[in-house]
């Protein structure tokens, strides 16, 4: 499982994030934040502090956040959102729709959720991939009761949408690659 760092805790000092301007300096801090751990991280986003985020805020904030981590601008490091309340949650739930992505936010029993947007199909994958915290492509299609290029599909799409974290771990007799697929909470 990728380490996990400290978590970045968001500041303000109204218990409000407002504004497009705002969430791009919250998310140029973010990343400058986050560049500094090392690659195979997980940074937790810690929301403890805020009582309100607006949806420009939070579409330039998290949603570009989610872009870059899928484009593998920050490398192999992710994150997943903590401490969040009902009301910033449904913000972000909302601004993850219209983006057509996901996070993953962990409440205060330690449950995970999907904020955003996941097909049935993917959802399955990583329901499978939370509750077994790590495997190969091979066990999750088992797991799965799908054929191995099935699941190698939606096991990649969650990895590009940074909600698994996957590594490569050498060569399968008779020829091929061999991945690991873990969980990044």
């Amino acid at each position: 499982m990728p380490e996990q760092t400290p978590p970045f805790v968001f500041e303000t000092p109204t218990g409000i994030l407002s504004g497009r301007d705002r969430g791009e300096v919250l998310l140029n801090q973010l990343m400058a934040f986050m560049q500094t751990a090392d690659d195979d991280a997980v940074t937790p986003l810690d929301f403890a502090n805020v009582s309100f985020i607006d949806i420009s805020c939070a579409d330039e904030l998290l949603c570009k956040l989610l872009m870059r981590i899928g484009s593998g601008e920050l490398g192999n490091r992710f994150t997943f959102i903590q401490n969040a309340n009902d009301s910033v949650r449904e913000t972000f739930e909302a601004v993850l729709k219209l983006r057509d992505l996901a996070a993953l936010f962990k409440d205060d029993e330690g449950d995970i959720h999907v904020l955003g947007v996941l097909k049935t199909p993917i959802r399955e994958a990583l329901d499978i991939v939370l509750s077994r915290k790590k495997g190969t492509s091979s066990e999750f299609a088992h797991a799965l009761r799908k054929n191995i290029n099935i699941a190698c599909n939606r096991l990649n799409a969650l990895q590009k949408m940074g909600l698994v974290c996957r590594v490569r771990d050498g060569s399968v007799p008779g020829g091929g690659r061999q991945f690991f697929y873990e969980s990044i909470v």
